[in-house]
């Protein structure tokens, strides 16, 4: 069993409805050998990735493609809103978790106005996903993303591409263990992989059971990051973790053949 953790509908103009980019998505993961993802919307009401409404129409609950959807929502624009959704979709299964893409956004992990975001989450059992790493790294940096693990213990608290390039700050979080690490877009920069590598290595060693592979797709190439991380030294039991079995306990995977109705 092979899941990627984090991929996005692709953007450009070689794939331009979104039925297009549906028939895309499908189609690399069946030449990569993934069998299920977790696929994630953007915060925006409109996008080229695709909004919750756009992607929740294309994978509904129930679907047989294998495609999971984690909704976007940004306090910046039509918060409300997009909060009625989101709560609509994980309701009918259709939605396995909410991102906030802090750093790409300008908010903090720590913004007041998330604390309904993260209270719906903890009702939900839901996981909360943010984007860290980069140039913006402050906005979910450590000891902002500790405040959060302090304040929710029992909330399931994703760091979408580990703080890259700086992935060896995921220690600093080791004492958390509501803290998940997930490593897409790490292997996007082959300059850098004998550093990258030997840290990721000791990351999901040390925490097996809290590690998700994933590719970032298609921002980034599934291939490249199935390679890299299929190179790494990694036991059988500790990579079945790593590239399956984390993400279906961590995500809430939904049952059913549902297909609700996104008004």
């Amino acid at each position: 069993m092979l899941i990627d953790a984090h991929v996005h509908l692709p953007t450009g103009n070689t794939v331009i409805t979104f039925q297009e980019k549906k028939e895309f998505l499908l189609a690399g993961m069946k030449k990569n050998g993934v069998d299920q993802c977790i696929l994630i919307a953007d915060s925006w009401p409109v996008s080229e990735i695709g909004s919750n409404k756009d992607c929740m129409s294309l994978f509904p609950a129930g679907n047989c493609d294998g495609v999971h959807v984690v909704g976007g929502i940004s306090p910046l624009k039509d918060f409300d809103r997009q909060l009625e959704v989101i709560r609509f979709g994980i309701e009918k299964k259709a939605l396995v978790g909410i991102k906030l893409f802090t750093g790409h956004e300008a908010f903090y992990l720590t913004d007041e106005r998330l604390d309904i975001v993260y209270d719906l989450a903890l009702q939900t059992g839901t996981p909360v996903l943010f984007h860290s790493g980069w140039d913006n790294r402050q906005y979910s940096d450590v000891p902002v993303a500790e405040k959060i693990a302090k304040k929710y213990p029992e909330l399931r608290l994703v760091c979408c591409h580990c703080w890259y390039p700086m992935i060896g700050l995921a220690q600093r979080l080791f004492d958390y263990p509501n803290v998940f690490f997930d490593f897409s877009s790490v292997a996007d920069e082959p300059e850098k992989y004998e550093k990258i590598a030997e840290e990721a290595e000791l990351i999901i060693r040390t925490v097996p059971d809290r590690v998700l592979y994933g590719s970032d797709a298609f921002g980034c190439s599934m291939e490249q990051h199935l390679s890299f991380f299929r190179n790494l030294d990694l036991p059988e039991e500790i990579s079945r973790k790593f590239f399956a079995e984390n993400a279906k306990r961590i995500y809430l995977v939904p049952d059913g053949e549902q297909d609700p109705e996104i008004t």
